[in-house]
């Protein structure tokens, strides 16, 4: 498994998308799930929901 299959924002981004397809209300292509999960990110800090950043830093480390 790679390390962006382990991000939790990019499992975010890929479990939207699937649950907007399904749904018939948008399709989000493979390749623009990056872009989504950096919206989520963008999201929780203007949001100021506090996130556990030593995951995404143990990511990074790997």
């Amino acid at each position: 498994m790679s390390d962006t299959d382990q991000d939790p924002l990019r499992q975010a981004a890929a479990r939207i998308a699937d649950f907007w397809s399904h749904r018939g209300y948008a399709f989000v292509e493979d390749d623009q799930f990056e872009g989504l999960a950096t919206t989520l990110s963008a999201f929780l800090c203007v949001a100021r929901v506090p996130v556990n950043d030593t995951v995404t830093a143990d990511l990074a480390t790997k």
